[in-house]
């Protein structure tokens, strides 16, 4: 037997946003896996993360996972000198330089000469030690994980890094982005915008609980096309804006759309139910852009694993990764959230204990955002659950660009 096996080629793929400080997304971290049911015996793990990288992209596509922005790629020390960085595009990645890694004079030599072809560098999981101190002029960005560092020793030790743009990852919650950003951080990796931000005494704004009144109506697989159009028509503004949208060149029609009754006609029902819900998403301007993309690769997501599991009422599956974020769009928990809303005992319970199949398959979909399917319970392969994430965030991204046009 050779001193590696080739890797099986099922692998999961993932990313993680990283914002700046107006909370706009500036990159995604990818995280690759090998799946949890298919390892095959890795003796060599540098050429095992070459191989992952390379064949996800051949196969995937970086725009398919990424869009326009700047993919953050964890690579090994063997990975940089052996000039496998050059397989990628250097004005479309970041590679994060491990927090092993030795810097010896073959290394910085590399570095060097990747930094003057345009390659970006990032420290990962710095912990402000002397030994990967020589590597800080190489690297563009240094991250420290908050999981890592004590706050106390994060707020000495930043004076050495001034040269750096500093990047906070793990960051979970909405203190733990203000801790970060009044020390002087530009970047932040995580969820915590898909967290609520509660301050006592502070009600939702009534407005914020009528738009998902009216997105749980259009959401009830129920409605019928007479109540859509009734439901659409009511909102000024949300009629205009889904006119102005149908009739784009971005949908390319060849009539002129006049009436919410002609788009239904046009485009369908189930296209207006989805746009009309974008649409009064996005006029929460104050949450950023990042929580309604989480949102929508969430609802196709769930929506796609149930059509391979042939779940019946397909409409439930995506409205509950919608609505996995409601917290954060309200600012509350989520059972006080559900609380102003009708939505289905079955929906319900998947959202606040991950009960019945909607339940099942909206906790496989979250443990897929953090490569983490080793107690999946749902009965569909890894294959199957990579390729209906990679479309989601496909189909997300083209939607969300489409409605900005």
């Amino acid at each position: 037997m050779s001193d590696v096996e080739t890797p099986v080629k099922e692998s999961l793929v993932a990313r993680q946003p990283i914002c700046g400080l107006n909370q706009k997304t500036f990159g995604y971290e990818l995280l690759f896996r090998n799946s949890a049911a298919n390892y095959a015996t890795i003796i060599d793990p540098d050429l095992a993360t070459a191989q992952v990288i390379v064949n996800s992209f051949m196969e995937i596509g970086l725009d398919r996972i990424v869009g326009p922005s700047l993919a953050f790629i964890n690579v090994s020390q063997d990975f940089i000198v052996k000039n496998r960085c050059r397989t990628l595009p250097p004005d479309r990645v970041v590679f994060e330089i491990l927090e092993d890694t030795v810097p010896d004079r073959e290394l910085i030599d590399a570095l060097t000469s990747l930094s003057r072809s345009g390659y970006r560098f990032a420290l990962d999981d710095y912990e402000f030690t002397n030994q990967t101190a020589p590597l800080l002029p190489h690297c563009e960005f240094v991250k420290v994980d908050l999981r890592q560092v004590s706050r106390d020793r994060i707020g000495e030790q930043l004076k050495s890094l001034q040269g750096n743009k500093l990047l906070a990852e793990k960051v979970e919650t909405r203190d733990e982005y203000d801790f970060c950003k009044a020390l002087g951080f530009e970047y932040f990796q995580g969820y915590y915008f898909c967290k609520p931000h509660i301050i006592a005494g502070t009600k939702v704004p009534t407005s914020r609980i009528s738009i998902f009144r009216l997105l749980a109506k259009l959401r009830d697989p129920e409605v019928s096309t007479k109540e859509l159009e009734t439901i659409v028509s009511e909102d000024l503004s949300l009629s205009y804006k889904l006119l102005r949208y149908i009739n784009s060149a971005y949908v390319g029609l060849k009539r002129k759309v006049e009436s919410v009754g002609h788009a239904v006609r046009m485009v369908g029902t189930d296209h207006i139910r989805l746009l009309a819900s974008l649409i009064m998403l996005t006029s929460m301007d104050d949450k950023p852009r990042e929580l309604l993309s989480v949102s929508l690769i969430r609802a196709k997501m769930c929506e796609l694993l149930a059509t391979r599991l042939a779940a019946p009422n397909k409409e439930s599956f995506f409205t509950v990764g919608l609505f996995s974020t409601l917290d954060a769009f309200l600012d509350c928990s989520m059972s006080d959230a559900l609380d102003k809303l009708p939505l289905s005992d079955e929906i319900r319970n998947a959202l606040l204990a991950r009960k019945g199949t909607l339940g099942e398959v909206l906790q496989c979909v979250l443990a897929y955002e953090q490569t983490d399917l080793a107690a999946k319970d749902i009965r569909l392969d890894t294959t199957a659950i990579r390729n209906a994430y990679v479309e989601s965030v496909f189909w997300g991204e083209n939607l969300m660009n489409g409605l900005a046009a």
